[in-house]
């Protein structure tokens, strides 16, 4: 059986740093916005992770009333609509011309990047929503999330493979109340690198699995009074990190799991933080309820505050992309209440140096819409 990590007490991370001078001050500076969605956006995903690529930079976006596709070529901007409701994920094709969507009903749409239409529709369940898409392998082997399964696809014979069921844990969250009756321990959200696999489940737990097998390798508790909302893995560290409903951030070293977690920022009230994303620089940019985009350094247990910016809305997803020795942050959300802003932010963070005044370029864009630029550690 898998063996449960609880919290404990939190350790100094072993993760090696390359050098001893402190790392310059950090800004976030918002640089456009792109509109065309209409309710909230649940997910966005940049088809490139590394802007010097020769390829161009595509951005899928999905929410409440379909989706969108937006290329930039050069100067050009182009936007298709990908038709639709409550299209919960998204994420690119390895062949780089279909995004896949996951919707509410448990269907998993290939479509064409370029016009939207639909080639080819996976079913991954009846009754339950779709809330992790992942590419493992550019052969085409795609891990899904729905309700409280895990499944492996291969998007070439578009058949399931594979399917592990998890059920909650003893001490875990009763996600849904009289309307899980059964107590099922739902998927809210996956991550994978290589050979693992993780899954952020509505019962507080953060679950590890072989990529591969599906087997469960260990089981982390995030919280045991909300449900775990997302999840992360550095591409270029040991790290792994989780956010839960109550605001908690929490950090693993994935060669010491037994030893508890490396880092937990405090939670500030704000609500759940529903999108965590490791960038360029061992950064976690976090996003939720409270209306910030706040990046966090992942050398020290307190996760300390590097900088941060208001939104109009809670933000539910965030991608990013390298650019030199800057990073392209895209990010999005949206509420139910009356206002709600349903546009992609496009951000640049990077050192304070590196980046212009926005007196010098005529203010920051979209600054009337409650933004906000901070060089530390903000809510002053």
């Amino acid at each position: 059986s898998a063996k449960m990590a609880r919290r404990g007490h939190l350790v100094p991370s072993s993760v090696p740093t390359s050098s001893s001078d402190p790392a310059p001050a950090l800004t976030l500076r918002k640089e456009d916005k792109l509109a065309g969605h209409n309710g909230r956006v649940f997910d966005l995903q940049a088809s490139v992770k590394d802007l010097s690529s020769s390829q161009p930079l595509r951005i899928a976006a999905v929410g409440e009333k379909g989706g969108s596709v937006w290329t930039f070529d050069g100067g050009a901007r182009r936007h298709v609509r990908l038709p639709g409701t409550e299209l919960m994920r998204v994420c690119w094709h390895p062949d780089g011309e279909h995004v896949l969507t996951g919707s509410a009903e448990g269907a998993i749409c290939v479509r064409d990047a370029s016009s939207g239409q639909t080639s080819a529709t996976l079913q991954a369940a009846r009754e339950d929503e779709v809330y992790g898409l992942e590419v493992l392998s550019e052969e085409g082997l795609l891990a899904a999330g729905a309700g409280e399964t895990v499944q492996l696809w291969d998007l070439n014979r578009a058949t399931r493979t594979s399917l592990a069921a998890f059920t909650a844990t003893e001490s875990g969250v009763h996600f849904g109340g009289l309307r899980n009756p059964d107590r099922k321990a739902f998927v809210f959200s996956i991550a994978a690198r290589g050979r693992i696999l993780s899954a952020a489940l509505s019962d507080g737990s953060l679950r590890l699995l072989d990529s591969e097998t599906l087997q469960e390798l260990a089981t982390l508790c995030v919280s045991n009074e909300a449900p775990a909302l997302a999840t992360a893995i550095s591409p270029t560290s040991p790290l792994l990190a989780c956010s839960d409903r109550a605001g908690g951030v929490l950090l693993w070293d994935l060669r010491q799991l037994g030893r508890g977690p490396l880092g937990e920022t405090e939670s500030s009230g704000g609500g759940a933080v529903h999108s965590v994303r490791f960038v360029p620089g061992e950064l976690l940019v976090t996003g939720g309820d409270d209306r910030r985009l706040c990046v966090h350094e992942t050398r020290t247990a307190q996760l300390a505050l590097q900088c941060c910016a208001s939104v109009l809305s809670p933000l539910l997803c965030v991608d990013a992309a390298a650019d030199g020795a800057s990073t392209r942050l895209a990010t999005a959300g949206g509420s139910i209440g009356l206002v709600s802003d349903s546009n992609i932010g496009l951000w640049r963070l990077g050192a304070e140096q590196e980046q212009k005044r926005p007196e010098e370029e005529g203010g920051v864009p979209g600054a009337g819409e409650g933004v906000c630029m901070v060089c530390r550690p903000c809510g002053q």
